[in-house]
């Protein structure tokens, strides 16, 4: 295996990948805060999207034969970054990139679980954004473009995680959704589910995911019981009508290993 790149490794999805792909590989990241923690680490890159010549001095540098893009940021930026990455990785045809993307592609259409074969139809900016980027990204490289679509990432210390505490705390509050259906993911799960994409060279687009769903509210007061918190000051959300944003996988190719229930993930996490 080639060299390994992930793009946002300093965030809380990318470092999970990047962690979990060093077992097997030589990996380099990028970050863009926090440049005191990361000057000195050996293999983390500075990134600037902005920056129109980043794509062509990174992929030179580091050679990559995968390439993990998680970054956050401006959208407009986020866009122009990878259609000029995607330019540069022409120049390495043995080159293939991970998208990281989101259930918000289908965030217009709340009625019904989504799978990889639906077709994007997003209302959100967010949404909206990661769609014109997915459709870029699969035009430009073809077959050479996989794309990793997320539901709500949970993990141990989590920012949603700190966000009970501080609402059990009365730092904060935490919003809920009463009749909104999820699944969810952790950062564990889909650094896993990455590192079998890189090592079976899976391709097409894959949904991450717990098997089953769960109403938003219910799931925060069963993760807030098995953290013993009590009393988190929540901003409920109420509305008129029952809704999905919830990824399902029709694939056949994924080792039942990476696949989880929602009181998995909860034990995973607390």
């Amino acid at each position: 295996m080639g060299n390994i790149l992930v793009l946002g490794a300093s965030g809380f999805v990318g470092a999970a990948i990047k962690k979990r792909l060093e077992r097997e590989n030589t990996v380099y990241g990028t970050y863009f805060h926090s440049k005191a923690a990361y000057e000195t680490e050996a293999r983390m890159e500075f990134l600037d999207v902005r920056d129109p010549l980043a794509p062509a001095i990174l992929l030179q540098k580091t050679e990559p034969e995968w390439i993990i893009s998680s970054l956050r940021g401006e959208f407009a930026d986020q866009l122009a970054f990878h259609r000029q990455l995607a330019k540069e990785m022409k120049k390495l045809p043995n080159s293939r990139l991970c998208y990281i993307s989101t259930a918000n592609v289908f965030d217009k259409d709340g009625e019904r679980p989504h799978y990889e074969e639906d077709e994007p139809e997003a209302e959100s900016e967010y949404g909206r954004f990661k769609t014109e980027c997915e459709s870029m990204l699969m035009q430009e490289l073809g077959e050479r473009c996989m794309i990793l679509r997320l539901p709500m990432v949970w993990g141990r210390d989590c920012p949603r995680i700190r966000s009970l505490y501080a609402g059990a705390a009365g730092e904060g509050r935490v919003q809920v959704w009463t009749k909104l259906y999820i699944n969810i993911a952790t950062d564990e799960q889909i650094a896993v589910y990455v590192s079998h994409i890189v090592n079976t060279g899976a391709a097409g687009i894959f949904h991450v995911g717990t098997d089953d769903c769960i109403i938003h509210h219910e799931l925060v007061r069963r993760i807030g019981e098995r953290l013993h918190l009590q009393n988190i000051s929540a901003a409920m959300e109420d509305e008129e009508k029952e809704e999905y944003m919830v990824l399902f996988s029709h694939r056949e190719d994924i080792p039942d290993e990476l696949k989880l229930t929602v009181e998995q993930v909860i034990e995973s996490i607390c």
